[in-house]
């Protein structure tokens, strides 16, 4: 699932499902967020609607812009595309266990 980041309310539907039953989601017309729940991994994602993604997992932090996001067909994760960045946010799968649940 594709899309450009004009299409926002897609992006945020599919951000919504993706994370759904894993931690808190905040949807708002500006952004749209994930954190964690404790005590799993501290990680937490935020895309703006300008295209600013800012993301946290151990041990590493990301500050950039896209223009494209594609969600894989699994919503395990995001890929998030611009100018000269590309980086994928990968569910850790001791979170991805809370789907069973």
């Amino acid at each position: 699932m594709e899309y450009n980041i004009t299409d926002w309310d897609s992006i945020s539907f599919q951000f919504s499902k993706m994370f759904e039953n894993l931690g808190d989601i905040n949807l708002t017309e500006e952004y749209i967020s994930y954190s964690s729940y404790k005590p799993y991994v501290a990680t937490g994602i935020m895309l703006t609607k300008k295209g600013q993604l800012i993301a946290s997992m151990p041990l590493h932090n990301v500050d950039s812009y896209f223009e494209q996001v594609i969600f894989d067909s699994t919503l395990k994760s995001i890929r998030l595309i611009g100018e000269k960045f590309d980086y994928t946010y990968t569910i850790p799968s001791v979170i991805l266990q809370l789907r069973r649940i």
